[in-house]
């Protein structure tokens, strides 16, 4: 059958789409996926979380998670599952271990695309449709935080992507005509992308992207409008079954354990009180959004204070519109802000805690520079016109030129860590924070001559030196900073680990001193002790199941060991690895506390 040739409208059209596409994945490519296993795993939370979908995939248990021979409640199972089955397809591998969270990463970018290609008016040009959708896109790939998670195997990229996805979805649904595919398509994905957060990190998976949907709408004086508009039913339905059978069978089989552990400490402790001492006064995040979004974070007053309704008349006239695409903006403010709120309030605070405030930053920022048009309501329009944005971007100039000076004169000013003296010596030699200076530097001057001859239209532009420069990053300096801090930090105690896991006799302990280097449990293959002084290890052997050991394996850099009381002439020194050595030393020599 003879087709009908496409109109060639549609063809350009399919063209455009497809090209930007290539360009995007390519860039989540570099971004997420280049030299992916270039560097070991990191001590400490990655090199935990990856031993344990590595219990899992050896055992075969699905169900209960461990680590270093006990049962590990801390987080729930969907992050372990899918490095689990990576390891089953491509073997215990460091980049194995990273995959899901570069695909989770990608998946979350991809979308944004998806999203912001979907939304846009049928009657708008498509290369400014296409355009958009791209710079969005790639202010989310090329943002420090999501590349820096997108690039290491722990929870936070597996709770922030499904968070993501899940707002996503409402977006979808909210903005599509009712009874349409696109609105049904949007509810389950809510509801299912909404479960997955839930697998991936408990109860706030759903608090959160239900804190944001719910204070957008009072917003925009829509919640009870969309409640009732919502398909409650099904959506419960698909949420249920997505997030509750593990809980249940995990409860089944591990009983109060289970749900102390895990409810107990790990949800509401953590929130309510400091845990593994990560403490954090209540403005710990702002400077933590500035770097992880860095430097489209920069842009965000700016881009705040355009989207916003000016006076009571434009708050009403605001609320009174039909909401559509142009709310996007608005709705990655809130977005933000709701995540790093909540963060705020809780007592324990880790820098990837708010890593899911970092697609709302980059929908509004990328939406700042590529607007959708026209606007409605009272909002004013965005616009790159406006002094507030011309010092912005002087000050974007002047920021990337501090970070240029501050890469070339690093190394010179470094201080040396004692259990790598020559890293800093070494990351000098390899000529990087040369490359990284002059990336940065041509950022910066590329800024300052848009703003002194761009005009208008070069304002409009601040976004592209940007993105160059931090493209540019990504493929000339990170895969060289992992090889640099791999072969420097990570190869001489992954070595190391591995030759300890040969040597070991029979059930000799393993025993790490000083900071607590969590890979040595996966190089190893064994479970290990983790001490900090002698009279910590003596407990630690005296509650180890089996018999008092009559020798020792003990693992640690060279002041570590001599902190410990384990001079150069104690012990058998098995292997040495820069400063790092592994020795044999007879259980009865363990040295006294007052030795030290």
């Amino acid at each position: 059958m003879n087709l009908p040739p496409v109109p060639s409208t549609a063809a350009d059209s399919l063209r455009l789409r497809l090209g930007a596409l290539v360009l995007l994945t390519l860039l989540c490519w570099i971004a997420f996926f280049q030299g992916l296993g270039t560097l070991g795993l990191m001590d400490k939370t990655e090199a935990l979380f990856v031993e344990v979908a590595r219990g899992m995939a050896d055992s075969g248990d699905w169900i209960t998670p461990r680590w270093n021979g006990e049962t590990f409640f801390d987080y729930p199972v969907w992050g372990y599952w899918l490095v689990a089955l990576s390891f089953r397809l491509f073997g215990p591998l460091e980049w194995a271990a990273r995959v899901p969270a570069a695909l989770s990463a990608t998946l979350t970018v991809l979308a944004l695309f998806a999203l912001l290609l979907r939304l846009a008016q049928p009657d708008e040009p498509q290369r400014r449709v296409v355009g958009r959708a791209l710079l969005g896109g790639s202010v989310l790939a090329l943002s420090p935080g999501w590349v820096g998670w997108g690039r290491s195997s722990v929870t936070d990229m597996f709770l922030a992507s499904a968070i993501a996805l899940a707002l996503f979805s409402f977006l979808l649904a909210h903005f599509s005509p009712e009874d349409s595919g696109d609105r049904r398509l949007g509810h389950a994905g809510l509801a299912v992308f909404a479960g997955i957060a839930v697998l991936a990190k408990g109860p706030v998976g759903l608090l959160l992207p239900g804190l944001v949907i719910v204070v957008y709408l009072l917003l925009r004086g829509r919640l009870f409008i969309s409640l009732r508009q919502t398909p409650w039913l099904p959506m419960t339905a698909l949420f249920l079954g997505v997030a509750v059978p593990w809980y249940a069978i995990a409860t089944k089989v591990n009983g109060g354990e289970f749900l102390t552990r895990f409810l107990g400490f790990s949800n509401l402790e953590r929130f309510t009180s400091v845990i593994y001492d990560h403490p954090g006064p209540p403005w710990f995040y702002l400077p933590w959004v500035l770097i992880l979004l860095l430097p489209w974070s920069l842009f965000l007053p700016v881009a705040a204070a355009r989207i916003l309704p000016r006076g009571r008349a434009g708050w009403a006239r605001w609320r009174q519109s039909q909401p559509d695409a142009s709310d996007l903006p608005l709705f990655g403010l809130v977005w933000l802000a709701v995540v790093v709120l909540f963060f705020s309030a809780a007592a324990t605070k880790l820098p990837g805690y708010i890593l899911p405030a970092v697609p709302g930053g980059a929908l509004l920022v990328g939406l700042f520079f590529r607007p959708f048009s026209p606007m409605v309501g009272g909002v004013a329009g965005v616009h790159a016109e406006g002094a507030g944005v011309r010092i912005t971007g002087w000050l974007n100039a002047l920021v990337l030129a501090l970070m240029a000076g501050a890469a070339a004169v690093a190394p010179r000013l470094a201080g040396g860590d004692p259990s790598h003296p020559g890293f800093a010596e070494a990351v000098a030699a390899s000529g990087l924070p040369t490359t990284l200076a002059l990336v940065l530097a041509a950022g910066a001057l590329a800024l300052a001559g848009l703003l002194v001859m761009g005009g208008a239209q070069g304002l409009r532009r601040l976004w592209g030196p940007n993105a160059a420069a931090m493209l540019a990053v990504l493929a000339l300096v990170v895969p060289g900073v992992g090889r640099v801090m791999d072969r420097e930090r990570q190869e001489p105690v992954r070595e190391l680990a591995r030759l300890a896991g040969q040597q070991v006799r029979g059930d000799e302990p393993l025993l790490v001193v000083g900071y607590k280097r969590y890979s040595v449990v996966f190089y190893s293959g064994r479970p290990v002790l983790f001490v900090s002084g002698p009279d910590r290890a003596r407990r630690a052997l005296r509650e180890r199941a089996g018999p008092p050991p009559s020798s020792l394996l003990l693992l640690g850099s060279d002041a570590e060991l001599k902190d410990f009381g384990l001079g150069d002439g104690v012990g058998s020194t098995l292997a040495r690895r820069g400063s790092h050595r592994l020795l044999r030393l007879p259980a009865a020599s363990l040295p006294q506390e007052g030795e030290r």
